[in-house]
């Protein structure tokens, strides 16, 4: 739930902080979308341990990419990358792992 509230600020970000002009804006309405949608497979699926790890490399990449794509200039954009590439990645993780042990099923016999 987390990734897909992300997915969303930083699709609707590149309006807010005025990059909706330039290739930066593709970056994030791309990696956006892609969590948007990776979450919303991910609730419906919750077996699909994938979907939550293609998220956590898209909060990677959304946390190095002001350094990767040169937009560290910009203030809001940079800050906005930053918060939601963190957020994500570490919600993402545990809600990988946490699927991976809640199927861990070991005996105390």
């Amino acid at each position: 739930m987390v990734a897909l509230f992300g997915g969303l600020w930083l699709f609707f970000s590149a309006w807010i902080f005025g990059a909706y002009g330039n290739a930066v804006a593709w970056n994030f309405w791309i990696v956006g979308a892609l969590l948007f949608v990776f979450s919303l497979l991910r609730m419906n699926r919750p077996a699909a341990t994938g979907l939550s790890w293609m998220n956590s490399a898209l909060g990677v990449w959304t946390f190095v990419s002001p350094w990767v794509c040169r937009f560290s200039g910009n203030t809001g954009l940079m800050l906005s990358s930053l918060f939601v590439g963190l957020i994500v990645f570490c919600a993402a993780l545990a809600g990988a792992n946490s699927d991976r042990m809640s199927h861990d099923r070991t005996s105390t016999v």
